[in-house]
Order: structure tokens, then C-alpha cells, then sequence
């Protein structure tokens, strides 16, 4: 008898060092998009947040996915509780968050650092979540460029006239730019927009310099290809849930974890990322020709304001956080994107 009862005790001496969020960690499925599948950064990178989110409660199983629009599908019909997607997959879901990657919206990662640190605080949480969604969170994916498979093609704006140019074909932005410039879109997903620059389909692609190793992008600048080195924009991850399959306080303390502990990590990949490239790749614009792009695209995104495309909170945000470390920017003391910056 006194054997039963002591080892009564030591399973109740057990049970009390189990930790409270082990013992009640709800069940959740996480969908994670990344190009490459469980192999890739995005998924390595989640697992850091796996660990973090049994602290709150929640014991999520990841399923990685290669294609981005089957897992937003997915999460859409309900098949995942969370999601990991591209900040420009994300405007249909909540178009604050998404609008984050629109184009010449931030230039350095201490611009994209600023917006993300303050779609992370309490007072954006208003702005975070729609229509039964929330975006939890927020990471940098890189600067995006311009790949081309002749690099005479990045000579000047009126050298992409004509030229095909591969760019998503849910993304508005992508299809007005290459419109004003002349160029011809071919429509494309990210797991295609790769291959068609690799074989020919199309003379040009945008991407960011993660992209450049998995996507096998080399194949399509040999021999003569180059990499215009102006910041397009700037693609981000996004971690977006069903709000009623968690707790009220998730989103909140999910924004603050990530800004505080994955955002420089990410940044570092991003950066490193950029440094493997050949520098033989690089095409340096000029600040003529920087000035230049930044007008085309200011004009689109001004288009895109009076259509209501982009959420307008962010449009202005990103103006005033591109003011704020540049006030010599033409464009803020233009009455555009909802008017000037002081």
C-alpha cells in the first residue's frame, strides 16, 4: 500500500511542474506559404513562432504549401485557423496590413521597420483586423528589383516599351506600372513568375533577392541579364488568423512577439540574401533615373488612392515615414496621397 501511495504522489508532484499552457493548448492548424515548401525560410522561420504561441495557449500544426493561392483558399474556406502569406495576398483579407507592400511605398528596412513597429502597437489594432480576419503579425521578405534578361532593357523607362514583363496576375499595382511604362504584363503567379523569366516567356520579372536561389532566377539573366538596383518596394510576410478561433488578446501580444524577435531576423536573411548575388548581376541607376521612377510610381499610386485600391491609413503612413527620413523628397510638398508632409 505504501508503494501505491508514493507513487500516487510523485504523479501528482509531476502533473503540477507540467506548465499551464501545455496542459491547456487548444489545437490550431497554421498554413504556411513559402516557395521552397518545409524547406524553405518562411517555414523555418515559423517554427520560432510555433514555440512562442503554446506560451499563449495554442498548439499549432503547420502544413506547408507551395502554392499561394491554395493556401489562401484553404484559410479562406475555413481549413486553416492561421495563415503565413505575401503582404500583397493579404489586401484582400485586411487591406491596412496588406497595403503595407505597395509599390516605392518603403525604400530601406529602417522605413519598413518604422511602418511595421506601428501596425504592431495598441493603436493600430483597430486597423489590424476585418470582416472576421486579423493580421498577427508582420516580417520583412526583402527589397524588391527588377530582373531582366537583357540588361540594355534597364537602360532607361522608354527601354521597357514593348518588353513583356512577368507580374502577378491578382496584384492591380504590378499591372498599372508596367502599363505606364509601356512594357506588356504577362500575368503570372510567384511560383511561376521563375520559370517564365527563365525560358523566354517573359524579357522581365520583379522579385526580391530571396527569391533569387530558389526561383533558380541565374537561368534567365546568363549571359546578358542585369538587376536594375532601384527598391521597387518591399515584400513582406504576413501571419493572418481567423479572429474567432482565438482569444480576444492573441493578435495584440502576436504583433509585439514578432516585431520584437523576428523582424531583424528576417532582415538579416533578406540582406544576406542580397549579398550572394553576383555583383556582375547589378545595374546602377543614377539619381536622374531614381527621381524618374519614383515620379511613375507616385503617379500610380495617386490613381490607386482615388480608386480606393490601397487602404488610404497606410498610403499616408508610408508617405509620412517616407518624409521623415528624407524631407527633401519631392513629394512631400505635392498635394498627393492625402496631401503634403510638413
Amino acid at each position: 500500500m505504501s508503494s501505491l501511495i508514493r507513487i500516487l504522489l510523485a504523479t501528482m508532484v509531476l502533473a503540477s511542474t507540467v506548465p499551464a499552457w501545455a496542459a491547456q493548448a487548444e489545437a490550431r492548424t497554421a498554413c504556411i506559404y513559402d516557395p521552397v515548401g518545409a524547406d524553405g525560410f518562411v517555414y523555418d522561420i515559423f517554427k520560432n513562432y510555433v514555440v512562442q504561441a503554446r506560451q499563449w495557449h495554442y498548439d499549432l500544426k503547420a502544413v506547408a504549401y507551395t502554392d499561394e493561392a491554395v493556401a489562401a483558399h484553404d484559410f479562406k474556406a475555413g481549413k486553416c485557423d492561421l495563415t503565413v502569406l505575401s503582404g500583397v495576398r493579404t489586401r484582400e483579407f485586411v487591406p491596412f496590413a496588406g497595403s503595407l507592400d505597395m509599390a516605392g511605398g518603403a525604400q530601406t528596412y529602417a522605413q519598413e521597420k518604422t511602418a511595421i513597429r506601428a501596425m504592431s502597437g495598441a493603436k493600430a489594432n483597430s486597423l489590424m483586423h476585418e470582416d472576421g480576419y486579423e493580421v498577427v503579425g508582420v516580417v520583412p521578405l526583402g527589397k524588391v528589383f527588377l530582373f531582366a534578361r537583357n540588361r540594355d532593357d534597364l537602360a532607361s523607362l522608354d527601354a521597357l516599351a514593348g518588353r513583356r514583363i512577368a507580374v502577378l496576375g491578382y496584384d492591380r499595382q504590378s499591372r498599372e506600372i508596367a502599363e505606364a511604362v509601356g512594357a506588356s504584363p504577362v500575368p503570372a503567379s510567384i511560383a511561376s513568375l521563375g520559370p517564365l523569366f527563365n525560358n523566354g516567356s517573359a524579357e522581365l520579372t520583379y522579385a526580391p533577392a530571396l527569391a533569387y536561389e530558389p526561383l533558380e532566377l541565374k537561368t534567365g539573366l546568363t549571359p546578358d541579364g542585369g538587376i536594375a538596383d532601384f527598391v521597387l518596394g518591399m515584400l513582406s510576410g504576413q501571419i493572418l488568423i481567423h479572429r474567432d478561433r482565438f482569444d480576444d488578446s492573441f493578435g495584440p501580444k502576436s504583433r509585439q512577439w514578432v516585431s520584437d524577435h523576428l523582424v531583424d531576423q528576417t532582415v538579416a536573411m533578406a540582406e544576406k540574401a542580397q549579398a550572394r548575388i553576383p555583383e556582375k548581376f547589378w545595374v546602377r541607376i543614377n539619381a536622374e533615373r531614381e527621381d524618374r521612377y519614383r515620379e511613375r510610381f507616385r503617379d500610380v499610386r495617386e490613381t490607386l488612392w482615388d480608386e480606393g485600391w490601397y487602404s488610404h491609413r497606410m498610403q499616408r503612413l508610408l508617405k509620412k515615414v517616407r518624409c521623415a527620413s528624407d524631407a527633401g523628397l519631392a513629394e512631400c510638398t505635392l498635394d498627393t496621397e492625402g496631401g503634403t508632409v510638413p
